[in-house]
């Protein structure tokens, strides 16, 4: 797989947070902080928002007229896509569902939405980790999964890479991002994807202390059979226990073929 990694002078490291030897979790110990951090230009986070908001402009500069249906998974305050499709001139094509839990965060993302002229889409403050929270969306062009991957075990992340094959459209895409500090498991997240019958369309991996990894996804099968009553994944900061999985799915991840 091809690793490329942007060149940046900006040696800006993020004391929030450190990299976990439980299967790749990181461990943040002020989220706003964290969240602060993305309108820091030259940080850590800042790179990857951008990364992630190149991708989805785009994917959507490919897409051939007409609706544009996007979904994040644990969308925060959603500066990625929002921030992305704001001033965006096709931003009456996009519909779709920003899950989040918090309702702070939930909040702001909506009044920005709004304010932003994006009508069609909904922020949902609820569970991203259950399959209820995106009853009646698929077919999907664009689901956004940006740190995610860094805050689940390798079980749930092959989970929740197999149930977006229930929301995906054939040849939609997913931008995602993960990180390589510590016990980091970027490289296994992209073998994941692979053996889940995805293409993978970029890979970028960022300097700076956490290593952010920010990739583009294509899904190269049909979309799979939508089960609106599942768990699948548990959040690092949601655990009782380190060990603790979602396995509702580990019967369904398997590789293509």
């Amino acid at each position: 797989m091809e690793n490329k990694t942007v060149a940046n002078e900006d040696t800006t490291s993020l004391p929030l947070g450190k990299g976990s030897d439980q299967d790749g979790i990181l461990v943040i110990s002020d989220w706003s902080s964290w969240h602060g951090e993305y309108e820091n230009e030259g940080s850590e986070l800042h790179l990857r928002k951008s990364g992630v908001q190149k991708n989805i402009k785009d994917i959507i500069a490919q897409s051939p007229p007409g609706p544009i249906t996007i979904v994040s998974v644990c969308g925060g305050q959603c500066r990625e896509v929002i921030g992305a499709l704001e001033d965006h001139p096709r931003r009456g094509d996009i519909r779709g569902r920003l899950v989040e839990l918090d309702p702070e965060n939930a909040a702001f993302a909506s009044a920005w939405a709004k304010n932003s002229g994006l009508d069609n889409l909904e922020i949902f403050n609820g569970d991203a980790s259950l399959t209820a929270s995106y009853k009646d969306l698929a077919p999907v062009d664009i689901v956004v999964i940006s740190g995610v991957f860094g805050h689940i075990n390798t079980a749930d992340r092959i989970s929740l890479i197999s149930f977006i094959r229930q929301l995906l459209r054939k040849d939609g895409f997913v931008v995602w991002t993960s990180h390589s500090l510590g016990g980091g498991r970027s490289e296994e997240v992209r073998e994941h994807f692979s053996n889940l019958n995805f293409a993978e369309d970029d890979h970028v991996t960022l300097p700076g202390k956490f290593g952010f990894t920010v990739t583009r996804s294509r899904y190269l099968g049909e979309t799979e059979p939508f089960d609106p009553d599942a768990k699948v994944f548990s959040f690092g900061s949601s655990r009782s226990d380190p060990n603790e999985t979602a396995h509702a799915f580990a019967a369904m991840a398997k590789p293509a073929g």
